[in-house]
């Protein structure tokens, strides 16, 4: 059983709302730990390099890249906060709210601007946005709740926008200039997505999350769940 049970990721809390959650496998998740899952390291070498984006623009160039300004974002970055520190306790029983965006920008009036970077596909109709805007709005409630000195940031301040900018792949191999002697380049348009506030939906979401962990057991597996015997077997393992 994992002795930091209690700890709550964004995450995983917006797993919750997705319409096909498993509570079962919720359970599971926070009390003896995640299945491994097969992850190819090119993915995670995308998502490393599309967060370093603005840092190298602000670097060369000193500006933000001119997709920030089109969409209407005007800030200075602030170093990314470790989810070690980036947390605050709820009003739900022992839960700790944690997590790590991957951008926050303080604007010239003082407010944040939280951004989550996807390289992948932009579609409205996203079946994980569920997941991404519960992961957004914790994100807000932690940096508008933090202790104003904590690690030198300026928390809290108040959230004045939430988003997703999307990195969108463009695979046609168009021009000449993709490919030469040693390597090619694979380019990527910028789409944002605003998300909405919704404080009710985080303390709905929260007080679910802890009626299901307050349980000694398990609850029901959601029949159509394919991950609850890879958590089963791991249950089984530990006892």
């Amino acid at each position: 059983m994992r002795k930091d049970w209690n700890l709550l990721s964004a995450r995983t809390l917006g797993a919750l709302a997705l319409p096909d959650a498993c509570e079962c496998c919720f359970w599971l998740h926070q009390k003896i730990g995640a299945p491994p899952t097969p992850f190819p390291g090119i993915f995670s070498s995308i998502d490393s390099y599309s967060k370093k984006v603005l840092q190298a623009a602000l670097q060369h160039s000193g500006s933000a890249p001119e997709w920030f300004a089109r969409f209407g974002l005007h800030g200075t970055p602030l170093p990314a906060p470790h989810f070690s520190w980036f947390k605050v306790a709820t009003r739900y029983g022992s839960l700790v709210l944690r997590g790590a965006p991957d951008e926050i920008l303080q604007t010239p009036g003082g407010g944040l601007i939280i951004i989550d970077y996807k390289t992948a596909r932009f579609k409205l109709d996203d079946p994980f946005r569920p997941l991404y805007e519960v992961q957004l709005n914790v994100y807000a409630r932690i940096a508008e709740n933090l202790g104003k000195s904590i690690h030198g940031f300026p928390y809290p301040c108040r959230v004045q926008t939430l988003g997703l900018m999307y990195y969108d792949p463009i695979t046609e191999v168009d021009a000449p200039h993709k490919i030469n002697g040693d390597s090619f380049l694979m380019e990527f348009r910028a789409q944002w997505l605003p998300i909405e506030r919704r404080d009710e939906q985080i303390d709905a979401l929260l007080a679910r999350a802890w009626a299901i962990l307050s349980q000694d057991a398990p609850p029901a597996a959601n029949p159509s769940c394919k991950t609850c015997a890879a958590y089963a077997a791991i249950a089984t393992h530990l006892r």
